[in-house]
């Protein structure tokens, strides 16, 4: 004899179904990044995040979303920092990529890759990147981003949103 879900089994099962298809799962399309306590970027961190991290997106505010990692951790990243998760490319030649890593993606979004990237190097040979690898890492502590846009009265602190 076949048992019957009760209608309240059967809302909860719905609701649970639901949940699962809603639930989104972006990745880090920057080349590293902190997961916050609060949507703020002087807030404290929680984890350290890297490109191609996968985290699922359970709410978002004013530009953040708040996320889980793999690990369990939840925090809050910036929507610039992250993309969604699948990339798929079609090929009619099936010896061609067909996938894109998240840095691909990042980049290409700028109109900037690899390709581009080597033209531009080859094109201009005199000009040096040393600068530029020497900025990317610079990591600013929080508490001085936060005093900066205190003085400044930029963001939350006197200017716009």
């Amino acid at each position: 004899m076949k048992q019957q879900l009760r209608p309240a089994a059967r809302i909860v099962l719905c609701a649970a179904c639901a949940v699962l298809l809603l639930a989104e799962t972006v990745v880090v399309k920057v080349q590293s990044t902190a997961l916050r306590k609060e949507p703020k970027f002087y807030a404290q961190s929680v984890a350290a995040l890297k490109a191609g991290d996968s985290l699922e997106r359970l709410a978002s505010q004013d530009g953040w979303l708040q996320v889980r990692t793999a690990a369990g951790a939840v925090g809050w990243i910036h929507g610039s920092a992250v993309g969604s998760k699948s990339f798929s490319l079609s090929a009619m030649d099936t010896s061609m990529k067909t996938q894109a890593s998240a840095d691909e993606v990042a980049l290409a979004g700028k109109g900037f890759d690899k390709q581009v990237e080597e033209a531009y190097r080859a094109k201009n040979r005199d000009v040096s990147f040393v600068w530029v690898d020497k900025m990317v890492q610079i990591k600013i502590p929080a508490a001085e981003l936060e005093r900066f846009l205190k003085q400044g009265k930029l963001g939350e602190f006197g200017g716009g949103r």
